[in-house]
């Protein structure tokens, strides 16, 4: 399946007629057909009335007639051989000529579509450039905020899960964009195991649920009929399709909410049972013009939509290709408006015999109900890694599960040091090697290992992430491959398959006695409206001074801390209020949203007495 507008050779190829056409040979081949005309022609020309003089002369040679008459009879002749040859090349004249027009137009046609695909992706990497922008803008932002000395703990917790967010919205970009390369390149491929359709979809809306309360909106599951405790699929791709659909579904709904319908379709007992999630909002549609192209790659490269709701225009394309790899599809149904309506299905494998899950809510609710998994390893790690925050970030995170850590900043020195440990008789039971590192690189460190001998694990630690990429890896000595940004569960799963892991009964989220809680929320409640004031005060001045930049910096402060205060009436006016600063394009309008802002939001107690 190809995503990408077609190369200039395919769309000459495709516009250009049949292969054995002579006007689509190249220009020596075109003169080879000129000339094969003017072969047909030269007898016409020359030899048929030299040959008719020939005959005509011979007649009066012979008296059987008299010359005056042999001048009359050659004009007749050559009018009839020419008229002759007219005729017979009269059709072959007119079909080139026809053929001629046609490739002028097709060419201009194919022309047409290489510009059109230029533009196209041209929109296509500006709007890649603003998606990558967005999230890192905040990132830095609210980076910045949290080194605040002043700011409290429960402020700088809001901005560290506001720089999580943000950071996990570019990675699902990165990955949407090396998705659409390996699908171009036939390389992606789905993993079926079992696992438990309720808990993915806690899994999945766990995540999405705060953004949906940052907008005032609902986020609701229910499950129709019986639902499997497992099903065979790949979770991965699975949750990658509900990511993309229900992450759009809150950004395109203003009011309301979005809600998600489970089931089994057509029934357990049937012999390819499907697993079927309608995602249903309350947004403003899908234009009927729209529909027909909604899976097409860059669709969103409409700039109206673009501009408004931002996205790269690849999540929908992408997540029907993955619905059909899992045996099912993708179908939407919406109404200008009115919202929308999309329906998912992927196979499960037979659920005949299949466990019900009887409360797939608790299952759901799982999910939120530890603070992430816990494992106990034991045994020594080098760790060979270039970045100084990646070598803080992985050390820290395994001396969590008791190893003892040790770095390298590059291979020469890794080989030093896991050489060294060898002749020591304590190697190191694991070496997670980088490998892009300075002065030696990962390859060629794990090369010169092996060559020595070295047998113990090398997990290669990479951004590239491509299937060539971990070829290159194994082909160089490594055991296993694990990406970046590392996801430690993934690690601590490649680590299991050499060292003994040892998964610790998690343990709840931490909570607190409630009247503490009470007590801090309405600390963070009477700060915030303290401090609005001020802030509104700021936002004017940014006005007064078109400072677009620093106009949305403070709204989303203030979104950030209304949404941590809890104020439920507060949040989705300021989100609007952020939306107004990023979308108006006059600042009149900009100044209306602000005034309404401040009037809504006024704290309960002033708004009855108002």
């Amino acid at each position: 399946m190809d995503y990408l507008a077609p190369d200039i050779s395919d769309l000459a190829m495709q516009r250009g007629g049949a292969a054995n056409d002579p006007l689509n040979k190249p220009k020596g081949a075109q003169n080879q057909m000129t000339r094969a005309v003017a072969r047909r022609l030269l007898p016409a020309c020359v030899v048929v009335p030299a040959l008719l003089w020939w005959i005509l002369f011979a007649g009066v040679h012979l008296g059987w007639y008299q010359l005056e008459t042999s001048f009359i009879l050659f004009v007749y002749s050559v009018t009839v051989v020419f008229g002759l040859i007219v005729c017979l090349n009269l059709k072959r004249l007119s079909r080139m000529d026809a053929q001629r027009a046609q490739v002028q137009e097709q060419l201009k046609l194919a022309k047409d579509a290489a510009e059109a695909a230029n533009r196209f992706k041209s929109m296509f990497f500006a709007n890649i450039s603003h998606e990558i922008r967005t999230p890192l803008t905040a990132i830095n932002g609210f980076a910045e905020l949290l080194l605040n000395p002043e700011r409290t703990t429960e402020e700088r917790l809001a901005d560290a899960r506001v720089i999580r967010r943000n950071g996990e919205h570019l990675l699902t970009l990165i990955n949407d964009i090396l998705d659409l390369s390996k699908i171009e390149a036939g390389k992606m491929s789905v993993d079926r195991i079992l696992c438990c359709p309720a808990g993915i979809i806690g899994e999945v809306c766990s995540m999405l649920r705060q953004r949906a309360a940052e907008k005032g909106l609902t986020l609701e599951v229910n499950f129709e009929g019986p639902i499997p405790q497992l099903i065979r699929t790949d979770p991965t791709r699975l949750r990658q399709i509900l990511i993309n659909l229900i992450a759009n579904a809150v950004k395109f709904t203003g009011e309301g909410g979005v809600r998600l319908a489970v089931s089994i379709t057509p029934s357990l007992s049937a012999e390819k049972p499907l697993l079927e999630i309608k995602i249903t909002d309350t947004g403003i549609g899908i234009p009927p013009e729209r529909q027909a192209s909604l899976f097409q790659p860059f669709e969103q490269g409409d700039t109206s939509i673009t501009r408004q709701y931002g996205g790269s225009g690849l999540g929908l394309a992408i997540s029907q290709h993955f619905a059909r790899a899992l045996e099912g599809d993708i179908v939407a149904a919406s109404e200008p408006g009115r919202g929308s309506t999309f329906t998912i299905t992927v196979g499960t494998d037979s659920l005949i015999d299949a466990a019900i899950q009887e409360r797939p809510e608790e299952a759901m609710e799982a999910q939120d109900n530890f603070a992430g998994p816990r494992v106990r390893i034991s045994g020594s790690v080098l760790v060979a890694e270039d970045g100084i925050d990646n070598q803080a970030l992985i050390a820290a995170k395994l001396r969590e599960t008791g190893l003892t850590v040790e770095i390298a900043p590059n291979g020469q020195i890794a080989c030093e040091k896991a050489t060294a440990a060898v002749e020591r008789k304590a190697p190191f039971d694991l070496i997670l090697m980088d490998v892009q590192m300075p002065v030696m690189d990962g390859f060629t460190a794990t090369l010169q290992l092996r060559g020595k001998g070295y047998r113990g694990p090398i997990i290669a630690l990479t951004a590239n992430a491509m299937d060539r990429d971990r070829s290159k890896c194994l082909s160089a000595g490594c055991n296993d491959f694990v990406t970046k940004p590392i996801n430690m569960e993934m690690l601590f799963k490649a680590i299991g398959r050499y060292l003994k892991v040892v998964q610790v009964a998690q343990e709840p989220a931490l909570t607190e006695d409630v009247s503490a809680i009470a007590a801090s929320r309405a600390a963070q409640v009477e700060k915030f409206y303290q401090e609005l004031p001020s802030e509104l005060a700021q936002i004017e001045q940014a006005i007064e001074q078109k400072d677009r930049v620093r106009l949305k910096e403070i709204v989303q402060l203030i979104l950030g801390k209304a949404a941590a205060a809890g104020l439920k009436n507060v949040a989705p006016q300021a989100a609007k209020l952020l939306h107004s600063a990023q979308r108006e394009r006059t600042w009149i309008a900009v100044r209306k949203a602000v005034t309404e802002f401040a009037r809504d939001s006024q704290p309960e107690s002033q708004c009855q007495a108002a």
